[in-house]
């Protein structure tokens, strides 16, 4: 290896190129320690989320922030941080507020990632974030009344297809209904109902909806509906 190709690996892997990239990215980023305090916010982050010019983010938890969305959303930021450093591993999540100079209701994307240190240990999280535009998603947020979404399942009691089934049997579907939204036999959607309910432990579909709100179901959306463009709700 060339003198030059180890600068580079060191600098590449030392705090300060991380800063540096962040710094000069036109995109979101900020670092946050295992306690979900700020530890660093790039100036286009600053901007966008609307942060009062001179104050210091660092050491600051989200409940702490002077803007309306820390406000209203940090319980939920909070448990997506704890999410990401339980299961080790990046999870995506929409959020929604009035974000931009414009201050316009918009989803913002935020990927969060463990950040690590040189014996591997989680020392806190890198989250990447940006503004999107998906109409289905904004107006499905706005009608159930959500302003955060995931598109990782908080458990793993579910298979793939049960959280599909689950995702529409919240907004109140039948079989049938269900079963021609995911192109399958309402035969097949009943079946599915019936292990999704002996797995959640409910009777009905009142109580799946309840069960969902306590478990995190009710902010997940497959990513397959959004990737592929489904009407989330007519």
């Amino acid at each position: 290896m060339t003198s030059i190709q180890n600068s580079i690996k060191r600098y590449s892997s030392s705090p300060q190129s991380l800063i540096s990239f962040m710094e000069h990215s036109e995109e979101h980023w900020f670092i946050k320690d295992t306690e979900s305090r700020y530890i660093y916010m790039n100036n286009t982050a600053l901007s966008y989320f609307n942060v009062p010019s001179g104050f210091s983010m660092e050491g600051r938890l989200d409940k702490e922030v002077p803007l309306q969305s820390s406000q209203d959303l940090w319980p939920e930021l909070v448990e997506h941080d704890k999410n990401v450093i339980e299961k080790n591993k990046m999870l995506s999540a929409i959020e929604i507020h009035y974000y931009g100079k414009s201050n316009n209701q918009v989803p913002h994307l935020c990927n969060k990632s463990p950040l690590y240190d040189d014996k591997n240990q989680i020392i806190g999280l890198v989250c990447h974030g940006r503004a999107i535009e998906i109409p289905t998603c904004l107006y499905y947020m706005n009608r159930l009344n959500r302003n955060t979404i995931q598109f990782d399942a908080p458990n793993d009691t579910f298979t793939k297809r049960e959280l599909e089934v689950i995702f529409w049997a919240q907004q109140r579907l039948t079989a049938k209904e269900i079963a021609k939204r995911l192109d399958i036999s309402y035969q097949t959607v009943e079946g599915h109902l019936k292990l999704i309910y002996k797995k959640a432990d409910v009777h009905s579909n009142f109580q799946l909806i309840e069960y969902c709100k306590h478990t995190g179901l009710d902010r997940y959306i497959p990513t397959d509906f959004i990737r592929k463009g489904v009407q989330l709700i007519n």
